[in-house]
């Protein structure tokens, strides 16, 4: 009597990695709440732009980009999450500028 071996179905496999996923991806998504916050400030300038409030909606990004600069400086690595690209230092500055100048520019253009 020789027994037979049977290899493991890939259907199987993909379900079980589908269903991990499914079920892992809210928490995935919640460990990215620096980036998440920033990109709703980021969202809610972009409504004020389109809702003709063009100053205030630059002010607002760019203050959106300033706080992404700031989580940057405060968070560790591990809970910065995306917001990490280079070096602290890096990442804090070039923010850090961007915001201060979307803000700086909202200021002085002239009303129309």
């Amino acid at each position: 009597m020789s027994a037979s071996v049977t290899a493991p179905s890939p259907v199987r496999g993909v379900r079980a990695r589908w269903v991990r996923f499914v079920r892992g991806w809210p928490t995935a998504l919640l460990r990215q709440w620096p980036l998440l916050l920033v990109v709703a400030c980021f969202a809610v300038g972009i409504g004020l732009v389109l809702a003709l409030h063009w100053r205030r909606g630059a002010m607002m990004m760019g203050g959106a980009t300033g706080l992404a600069g700031l989580l940057r400086m405060v968070l560790p690595e591990e809970r910065a999450g995306l917001l990490v690209v280079r070096s602290r230092a890096w990442d804090v500055i070039v923010t850090g500028l961007t915001g201060a100048a979307m803000i700086v520019l909202a200021l002085v253009v002239p009303p129309f």
